[in-house]
C-alpha cells in the first residue's frame, strides 16, 4: 500500500502543505534555499525582504516556479535577507513555510550539512549526515520539544563525524539539527531529523536504484533484527519519512516502486521495522524511469556558414554577431557519461596517463546515466587522448607542434598549433563549434527549441545533475545543450570577452592564440546558474583547473567511423 506520510506544517484551502523544513545558506552576494518535498506540489514559490515578516503581501521579491534547492544570486554582502516558500500546483499555492534568513558574506561560513539521519537504539541515537564543503567541525543541537534550533537545543560541539547521543530515555521521541562549522563561523541548522531511542533494527545499508520502463526497482542489504521495510520515495534529494510517499510492510530485500512517471529524477530512502520501532532513513539512491537507456553515438553537423553570437539582450559577450563557416564534424549525442569516463579514465591510468582529479558520478555520485562533473580544462583533454588510443584513433593534442609527444600527463597550455586538427580522435569542440551544434540548424533565436523560455525544455533548476537525455533533443538530435551541465570547449577566454578578435567569415575558427586571463571557456548553462544561462549564445570563463559539480563535457571529432 502507498500512503503519503503526513507532514507537521501548516495546510492552505487548496490542501497543499508547507514545506516542513528550509534552509537558507549565506554565500558571495547569494543565499542557496533547500527545502523538503510536498506531496502534490509541481513547483514553488519563494518570497523575500530585507525585513522579517515576510508575507505573500509584504515582499521585496516573489521568484515563481522553482525547484529545491534555488541559488539567489545578485544580493548584497552584509544585508540579511528574510525568506519563504510556498507549494504550487494547478494554479493553486499552499500555506507559507517558516521564515529563514541569510546574510551574504564575501567569507561566507560553510553551507548546512545534508541527509542528516538519526537512527535509534536502545538508550541512545545515531546521528549522521553528508560532510558539508570546507567544514572543519560540526555541532549537533537537539531536544523533545520540536522545532530544534540553536538557542533551544542541547549543544554537542566540534564533532568529527558521525556520533551516537546518549544517555536518552527509552520511548521518548528527540529531535536533532545539525550545523558545520570553519574559521569562518557556523552555518545554519540542517532538516530536523528525530528518533524515539528503542531497540529498532539498524538503517538499511547498500541501498541502490535502478530504472525501467515506468518503474524502479529499489534493492538493499538486510538489517539485523529487521522484519519489515518501508520505502519513501519524493522528486527531491530532500526526501525523508516525513515528506516521501511511503510503501510499507515489505519483506525481502528489494521492491520495484510502479507505477512511476517517465523522465522524472525519483530519490529513495529505506527503513527497517521490527516490535521496537522504524530506524533511520537510508541515504538516498536515485533513479529515473526511462522507455529506454541512453545510448551514446555522434551526431553528425553539417558544414556550412551560420551566424554566431546574438543581439537579443544586447550582452556584451555575445557580441559582435558575426558569419563563420565550419568544415563538418561530429559530437556525442549525449554529454560525457560517467560511466565511460570511468572506463577510460582506468584505462588511461594503466597506459601512462595521469589526470588531477578522478571525475564525479553527477552531482552527488548516485544515479545511472549521470554526467561526469569536477573534471578540469586539463584532465578532459588527456582522457580524450586516451579515449582515441583505447579505440586506436589517432589522438588530438600533443606537447609539441610536431605532433610527435602526445599529451598524457601535468597541466600544459596547449596552443592551437599542438592540436593535429584533421586526427580522427576525439577532442572538444570549439567554441564556434559548440554554438553551433547548440542551435541545432536554427538560427538567431535565444535558445535551442526558440526565443521563449518556457518549461520542459531543460535541467536549469533540478538541484543536481540529472540522467542525460530526459529532456528534448534539438534539432540536431543533441540532449543537454542547453542545461545539465556546463560544458568545456576549446577556446582561450578573454578579458575583453567580445568577439572583437573575430572575422566575419572566418573559416574554422579556433579563438584567439592566447589568454590574457588564462581562462578557457565553458558553454550551456548548468543546473544551479538559472534559465539566463541557457541561450546558446551564453559564454563563461575559468581557469583550466577549475571544477564544478555542474561542469562536464562531451566528446566532438573531425571525422567519424
Amino acid at each position: 500500500m502507498i500512503t503519503c506520510v503526513p507532514n507537521r506544517a501548516a495546510v492552505s484551502s487548496s490542501g497543499l502543505q508547507a514545506p516542513a523544513d528550509i534552509t537558507a545558506d549565506a554565500g558571495r552576494e547569494r543565499v542557496t534555499l533547500i527545502w523538503s518535498p510536498v506531496h502534490g506540489a509541481i513547483s514553488f514559490n519563494i518570497y523575500y525582504g530585507t525585513a522579517p515578516g515576510v508575507t505573500k503581501n509584504e515582499y521585496l521579491k516573489k521568484i515563481e516556479n522553482q525547484l529545491s534547492p534555488y541559488v539567489e544570486r545578485d544580493l548584497m554582502d552584509g544585508t540579511t535577507y528574510y525568506f519563504v516558500i510556498e507549494a504550487s500546483a494547478k494554479g493553486q499555492s499552499g500555506a507559507l513555510s517558516r521564515e529563514v534568513s541569510a546574510t551574504p558574506a564575501a567569507t561566507p561560513p560553510p553551507p548546512a550539512p545534508t541527509s542528516v539521519t538519526a537512527s535509534p537504539e536502545s538508550g541512545q541515537v545515531i546521528v549522521s549526515w553528508l560532510p558539508s564543503n570546507e567544514a572543519i567541525s560540526y555541532n549537533i543541537y537537539y531536544s523533545t520539544v520540536q522545532p530544534v534550533s540553536k538557542t533551544t537545543g542541547i549543544r554537542i560541539s566540534g564533532v568529527k563525524t558521525r556520533l551516537v547521543v546518549s544517555p536518552l530515555v527509552d520511548g521518548t521521541p528527540y529531535y536533532f539539527v545539525v550545523t558545520a562549522s570553519n574559521e569562518k563561523g557556523e552555518s545554519a541548522t540542517s532538516f530536523e531529523a528525530s528518533a524515539v531511542p528503542m531497540a529498532a533494527p539498524l538503517i538499511p545499508t547498500g541501498v541502490s536504484a535502478v530504472e525501467g520502463n515506468g518503474l524502479v526497482t529499489v534493492k538493499w542489504t538486510l538489517a539485523t533484527g529487521a522484519t519489515s521495510y518501508n520505502i519513501y520515495y519524493a522528486t527531491s534529494s530532500s526526501v525523508s519519512k516525513k515528506s516521501g510517499l511511503k510503501v510499507s510492510n515489505l519483506k525481502g530485500s528489494s521492491y520495484t516502486v510502479r507505477p512511476l512517471e517517465n523522465n522524472i529524477p525519483y530519490y529513495f530512502v529505506v527503513t527497517a521495522v521490527n516490535a521496537g520501532g522504524e530506524s533511520g532513513d537510508s541515504p538516498w539512491a536515485m533513479a529515473t524511469p526511462l522507455e529506454k537507456a541512453p545510448k551514446p553515438g555522434l551526431v553528425r553537423i553539417p558544414a556550412g556558414l551560420f551566424e554566431m553570437g546574438d543581439n537579443l539582450d544586447k550582452t556584451g559577450y555575445a557580441q559582435p554577431v558575426h558569419t563563420v563557416n565550419l568544415d563538418e564534424f561530429y559530437i556525442d549525442k549525449y554529454e560525457t557519461m560517467y560511466t565511460l569516463w570511468k572506463e577510460v579514465h582506468d584505462w588511461a591510468l594503466a597506459n601512462g596517463y595521469e589526470f588531477d582529479n578522478t571525475g564525479h558520478n553527477g552531482s552527488f555520485g548516485r544515479g545511472n546515466n549521470l554526467p561526469v562533473v569536477m573534471v578540469s580544462w586539463y584532465d578532459v583533454l588527456k582522457w580524450l587522448n586516451a579515449r582515441s588510443e583505447k579505440e586506436a584513433r589517432i589522438p588530438v593534442y600533443y606537447v609539441d607542434v610536431a605532433h610527435t609527444s602526445v599529451y598524457r600527463t601535468g597541466r600544459v597550455d596547449l596552443t592551437n598549433a599542438q592540436v593535429k586538427w584533421e586526427a580522427d580522435g576525439y577532442r572538444l569542440p570549439t567554441e564556434a563549434e559548440w554554438e553551433k551544434a547548440a542551435r541545432g540548424g536554427v538560427e538567431g533565436k535565444r535558445y535551442p527549441w526558440g526565443d521563449e523560455l518556457g518549461t520542459g525544455h531543460a535541467n536549469d533548476n533540478m538541484g543536481s545533475a540529472v540522467p542525460v537525455g530526459i529532456y528534448p533533443a534539438n534539432g540536431y538530435g543533441l540532449y543537454d545543450m542547453a542545461g545539465n551541465v556546463f560544458e568545456w570547449v576549446w577556446d582561450w577566454g578573454s578579458e575583453r570577452q567580445a568577439y572583437d578578435w573575430a572575422v566575419d567569415g572566418d573559416k574554422n575558427p579556433r579563438g584567439p592564440e592566447s589568454s590574457d586571463t588564462g581562462t578557457r571557456i565553458r558553454r550551456g548553462g548548468g543546473y544551479t546558474y538559472g534559465s539566463r544561462y541557457l541561450k546558446c549564445s551564453e559564454r563563461m570563463f575559468r581557469a583550466p583547473t577549475y571544477t564544478a559539480p555542474y561542469f562536464g563535457f562531451r566528446s566532438a571529432t573531425s571525422k567519424p567511423r
